[in-house]
């Protein structure tokens, strides 16, 4: 028997929906608002949520990563009776289970609940969360539990693996660790950094030569595709392939045989592929500049890692490896870490990720060695420089943010001054104001979820909700 929460404000589709959650056995819950659902998901184990997208306090589409991250993780379902690609594509990415219109079948209801019910109880039977071995791999937060989920399913099996993120956000790290814990593959691990291969010789590194077959081959060299046999071939920056390889290597991936520069005779190598990029491989395929058939050979699994930004959770963890680290390679005494030196580095958008983060606590590190703390003064100028011109850019918000006026709001996006109906003046109004109200609140409790919650009759996950729809952070 499951609790099955049906999130919608009309009234007739939550009767409708409750009718038949109840004659599968299980027990339905119901609210006509996001704020009235997270309250439900705090009080009950909540296996999986109905959620309608035009919902009176907000968009259902935008509280999905909120009710997914909740401590039991429940599967959602969209609902929607205005449904579009665009909808569907956000609820994808967001985490939903699925996305229907709206009047939906009965079997339909009745198929979805099925699957989510034994897709959860399957979970539970697996040992997926295997101790892993992730040496160097530093973080808590929830994007970066489900990276580490993800590493523990394709770690299972050798289907080939494309981990995309932005520069230093640790893609050689995850490769590593799909190698470290692969139960099939267990020989070498072979890293090939295809930006810095000479594109001359790229073939021949990577598929070996025979002795003559170009001026300076002296002698019968081994490339690195053969060498990976029987372990894993890792190729960085893979976007940077040039198109005539990328043919050839397709077919060794099809194969798992080549042909070495200069001989007649093929090579056999069985290898597990993992490759990484900081580039929109789907945007290159469009734009020709990457070949369709090997993307979706390489794409079998795919790893999406977040930016340092999106995981701001793990910086007092990530921080305090640090300079464990660098401490101990510069045979410094250790040392401690100051709460107004943390607060910088939590509110620092990091646009060089985790590897920034870390040459920025050896710099700090290295400019004072004798000092017992990390003050805010040692840190790097443009970290500081940037906390300072965040609060500058608040002070002069502040002076010039006024709210909207009635007019503004009657008339908003609507040139020909007729009154809008009272559903989109309504829409506007809220959009407006809400972000206002939350960052005033926010600033006058100091950003302390307990005191939000207190002042404004909120719960501190629906506050939450409001932070991050209207992207208020403390600066």
């Amino acid at each position: 028997m499951a609790n099955i929460l049906i999130i919608d404000d009309d009234a007739y589709i939550r009767d409708i929906l409750s009718t038949r959650v109840e004659r599968l056995g299980h027990i339905p819950h119901i609210a006509s608002t996001i704020e009235q659902g997270l309250k439900s998901l705090e009080q009950l184990q909540i296996d999986l949520v109905f959620l309608d997208v035009n919902l009176p306090d907000g968009n259902g589409l935008e509280a999905i990563p909120v009710i997914t991250e909740n401590r039991h993780h429940p599967q959602v379902i969209i609902i929607t009776a205005l449904g579009s690609l665009q909808g569907a594509e956000l609820a994808i990415k967001n985490g939903a289970w699925d996305y229907i219109e709206k009047p939906f079948k009965r079997k339909a209801i009745i198929l979805h609940v099925q699957r989510v019910l034994e897709y959860r109880d399957a979970k539970q039977h697996q040992s997926q969360w295997r101790v892993l071995d992730i040496d160097g791999i530093i973080g808590k937060s929830n994007p970066f539990k489900k990276c580490l989920q993800q590493v523990a399913q394709c770690a299972s099996g050798s289907v080939n693996v494309l981990i995309h993120g932005e520069s230093g956000t640790g893609k050689e790290l995850f490769a590593k660790a799909i190698h470290d814990n692969c139960m099939t593959t267990k020989g070498n691990y072979i890293v090939v950094d295809c930006a810095a291969l000479p594109e001359s010789l790229t073939e021949s590194v990577l598929f070996g030569h025979k002795k003559g077959a170009f001026t300076g081959a002296d002698r019968d060299s081994k490339g690195l595709i053969e060498k990976a046999d029987g372990g894993t071939l890792f190729l960085d920056e893979i976007g940077e392939l040039p198109l005539s390889t990328q043919k050839a290597f397709l077919r060794v991936l099809q194969e798992k045989k080549f042909r070495p520069v200069g001989s007649t005779q093929e090579v056999n190598s069985n290898f597990r592929l993992i490759c990484a990029t900081n580039r929109n491989l789907n945007h290159m395929v469009k734009q020709g500049e990457f070949r369709n058939d090997l993307f979706h050979r390489l794409k079998t699994f795919e790893i999406e890692l977040p930016r340092l930004q999106d995981r701001k959770d793990d910086i007092k963890d990530l921080t305090l490896h640090f300079l464990d680290q660098f401490c101990e390679k510069h045979q410094i005494s250790q040392k401690a870490l100051l709460p107004d030196t943390l607060s910088i580095l939590e509110a620092h958008d990091w646009p060089g990720n985790i590897r920034e983060l870390g040459n920025a606590i050896e710099k700090a590190i290295l400019s004072e060695p004798d000092l017992p703390l990390l003050y805010p003064m040692l840190l790097p100028e443009s970290v500081r420089v940037s906390h300072v011109g965040k609060g500058l850019k608040y002070l002069n918000a502040t002076v010039e943010t006024k709210a909207p006026s009635l007019t503004d709001l009657l008339f908003l996006d609507n040139a020909n001054n007729q009154l809008p109906p009272f559903k989109i003046f309504r829409t506007n109004a809220i959009e407006q104001i809400e972000p206002l109200y939350f960052q005033r609140l926010m600033v006058q409790v100091g950003w302390d979820l307990d005191q939000a919650a207190g002042i404004s009759g909120l719960s501190k996950n629906r506050i939450y909700f409001f932070m991050r729809k209207y992207h208020l952070k403390k600066n």
